[in-house]
């Protein structure tokens, strides 16, 4: 059966993509995990797609390279007032998230967010001598093992320079809710009232990630709008960076909050498992899906990332893919009528096909087999005022196919990669000033407690 799965990749991915390529220099060296985890995002889109597009809306000093590198993708000229269009949609939908604080902790729609990235933040004061300083810190086992804290947050540095790279004038910030304290509107505002409040106030830590956070979450949200919105008119699956990703799933744990975390749990708690769905009485359906790490698949069979990039797109015409992108063609297109048993139909051969690439393209390092949770969901509701339904709201009437990866998995197959991870690397281009970025942690263990060192800050 001939298909034509359109695959669209945003311009956040590409950049991680070049940095991994040596194409572009890498100064923060932390960026590195973000940049395998763009690789994924890619070597996904190519392997379960028929054709991958992007968008050309990088500035003129950026554009001209950025096409020449990526010669398999084709990169669409958005007309300027569908483009603005988009993008004010996009950023309406941003400013409607709310980005809370209660007694020092996220509140509201963006703990979610943080529950998809596995991070637990609190306001805290850092204290030294009588000097105080802000900082949003996330609370660890241990103040020393901080590994995955710092690699979520280059997700939220590459958003900051995705953003400035792109340069869209609208504003995409979410609303910033502090209880009983409606004057306060913004993160400015946020530091100026404990400033007012603490004689002892010197600045924000230099480590603190309040503000990265705060346009990390408003831009993925935005962009992740963005991208689904013109991924609808294209005919296409968006493959989006990582932190939007997250912002997907974490839409999916907001309106959808068992099944989401019980799918998940299913598929780690079961290795044999390929796929667990849940279906309802309208149609709709919940899947997770377990797949390989193609990146840590496709670096054990050659020796750098650009040749992984090269025989992906020699793997996409293999049967096994071909075969993944006919059923996923085949949800695309069921009817309205008798949906659930047109469902039951289809979901059996998507397991045995997710069963089979685990078979075929999976891999054992020494951290354990290495695989993805991919989330999907067919036919959302619009008709409800949920996130997902305003996500997704280009998607009315029809339809509709839309898995993400959960990114927290592909954070820890990162990380285990042992050797593969060193040959991934191989071609990458340091700064000849690189850098290591930080961010402040504290042990779980003080997050209701004071110390000479520290406490939880509230208004």
């Amino acid at each position: 059966m001939s298909t034509n799965q359109r695959a669209i990749v945003d311009n956040a991915t590409l950049s991680g993509v070049e940095r991994l390529l040596g194409i572009s220099q890498i100064r923060n060296l932390r960026y590195v995990d973000n940049d395998i985890a763009c690789l994924e995002k890619l070597l996904t889109a190519i392997l379960f797609s028929d054709e991958i597009i992007g968008i050309d809306d990088y500035k003129d000093e950026y554009r001209a390279n950025r096409l020449k590198k990526f010669g398999f993708i084709d990169f669409l000229e958005i007309d300027d007032k569908l483009y603005a269009e988009h993008s004010r949609k996009a950023a309406e939908f941003a400013h409607e998230m709310t980005f809370s604080i209660e007694n020092a902790k996220p509140a509201g729609d963006v703990v979610s967010f943080f529950e998809a990235l596995r991070l637990d933040p609190q306001l805290r004061w850092n204290v030294f001598v009588s000097s105080e300083y802000l900082t949003l810190t996330f609370l660890t086992a241990s103040r020393w093992d901080k590994h995955h804290e710092l690699v979520a947050d280059t997700f939220f540095r590459s958003e900051e320079t995705d953003a400035k790279l792109v340069g869209t004038a609208t504003n995409f910030q979410p609303k910033l809710a502090i209880s009983e304290r409606s004057e306060i509107q913004d993160i400015k505002d946020l530091v100026q009232a404990f400033a007012d409040e603490n004689p002892n106030y010197v600045s924000e830590d230099g480590k603190s990630a309040l503000t990265r956070a705060s346009f990390g979450y408003g831009w993925a949200a935005e962009r992740s709008f963005f991208y689904n919105s013109i991924a609808h008119t294209e005919g296409a699956n968006a493959y989006l960076a990582p932190l939007r990703d997250a912002f997907c799933e974490s839409c999916c744990r907001i309106d959808y909050p068992s099944q989401t975390v019980g799918l998940l749990k299913s598929l780690i708690e079961n290795t044999q498992q390929a796929l667990a769905s849940i279906l309802t009485p309208t149609g709709q359906a919940h899947i997770a899906l377990r797949l390989p790490f193609f990146t840590s698949y496709l670096i054990s069979q050659v020796d750098t990332p650009k040749q992984c990039i090269e025989r992906a797109l020699e793997l996409r015409n293999m049967k096994d893919f071909q075969e993944c992108r006919t059923i996923f063609h085949n949800l695309s297109f069921l009817s309205t009528q008798d949906q659930t048993a047109e469902l039951n139909q289809i979901l059996p051969y998507l397991d045995q096909s997710c069963t089979n690439l685990m078979k075929k393209y999976g891999i054992s390092t020494n951290g354990g087999l290495q695989y993805s949770l991919s989330l999907g969901l067919t036919g959302p509701s619009i008709a409800t005022e949920g996130k997902l339904s305003q996500l997704f709201r280009a998607h009315k009437n029809r339809p509709f196919t839309r898995v993400f990866r959960n990114i927290a998995q592909d954070m820890l197959n990162v990380e285990r990669m042992g050797e593969l991870h060193d040959k991934i690397c191989s071609s990458i281009r340091k700064h000849k000033d690189p850098t290591y970025s930080d961010v402040s942690t504290t042990p779980k263990f003080m997050e209701n407690r004071e110390n000479e060192f520290g406490r939880p800050a509230k208004l």
